[in-house]
């Protein structure tokens, strides 16, 4: 089996009520092409400490507790 990596970023935004890229940006600290390239599948790499400060800001603009599966999440492919 082979592992990937999804991003789930966009779908957790789009499925979250009053959460947009640009808040999660701009609560985060985070430049806005960073969390778009993520959404739109074009980034190759993510730190933790980028990975941490988006779910401290979705936490923070929405009183909810975020896990790391809510921004990437592994699928295997069977070869």
């Amino acid at each position: 089996m082979k592992a990937k990596v999804k991003i789930m970023l966009d779908e957790t935004i789009n499925k979250t009520e009053g959460l947009t890229r640009n808040k999660i940006a701009v609560e985060g600290k985070i430049r806005p092409a960073t969390i778009s390239e993520l959404c739109n599948g074009k980034s190759k790499s993510i730190s933790f400490e980028t990975l941490t400060k988006i779910i401290d800001a979705m936490n923070e603009l929405t009183e909810k507790r975020y896990v790391l599966e809510d921004i990437i999440k592994v699928e295997y492919e069977n070869n």
